[in-house]
């Protein structure tokens, strides 16, 4: 019997290997498994699709609610904070991490719709507390299934101590991005785009 004989399987190359893979897109050794990024990538992958679909959800809940999407985040902010008195503009502006001017703006066209009022604020003349209108209770009463059965599938499989862990990890992560953000703006400001370097590493090759 004859044939030609099997040839054995060509090896990979570690150094090509390593030389086609990216460079990897973090060094905080907490985030590296055995020297890869790919599951902190995929977290960061899902953070980003968690993002889309938590704008998503709320776009939906200011749709049924009938009012946009900012009206709702205002709308919701002065339901939480009002208490007995009403909330001031600033205390909403700093719970969203917004503009005074924004949250000025946008509670006027909810004055106009008849679920917020304005009033002078007791102890500083020149401020104004925002508070809902009974009409804006009696909606926000009536509309709170929506936003309940929209957390409950979303956290459904989340646990009491995995909430709570989870909580302190979105604070985290949070802090963590505004120095995030400091240090890309500072980067920016002090150093090459990554065009530029691309193009001397090109010219360097020449």
């Amino acid at each position: 019997m004859t044939g030609t004989a099997r040839q054995p399987p060509e090896r990979a190359d570690p150094l090509a290997a390593a030389e086609a893979a990216p460079p990897i897109t973090t060094t905080h050794k907490a985030l590296l498994i055995d020297g890869s990024d790919r599951l902190f990538r995929e977290l960061v992958g899902n953070l980003l699709t968690l993002s889309q679909q938590l704008q998503a959800l709320r776009a939906h809940l200011a749709a049924r609610l009938g009012v946009s999407e900012p009206e709702y985040r205002i709308f919701l902010a002065v339901a939480q904070l009002q208490g007995e008195g009403g909330v001031g503009v600033g205390a909403v502006a700093r719970h969203l991490a917004v503009s005074g001017a924004f949250v000025t703006m946008i509670a006027q066209r909810l004055v106009r719709t008849g679920y917020v009022e304005k009033r002078t604020s007791p102890t500083d003349r020149r401020g104004v507390l925002l508070r809902l209108t009974a009409k804006g209770r009696r909606i926000m009463t009536d509309f709170a299934a929506e936003p309940q059965a929209i957390n409950d599938e979303l956290f459904g499989s989340i646990a009491g101590p995995e909430f709570r862990l989870l909580c302190d990890i979105a604070r985290r992560l949070v802090a963590g991005g505004e120095r995030a953000l400091a240090t890309g703006r500072s980067r920016a400001l002090g150093g090459a785009s990554a065009a530029d370097l691309g193009g001397k590493h090109a010219a360097a090759a020449d």
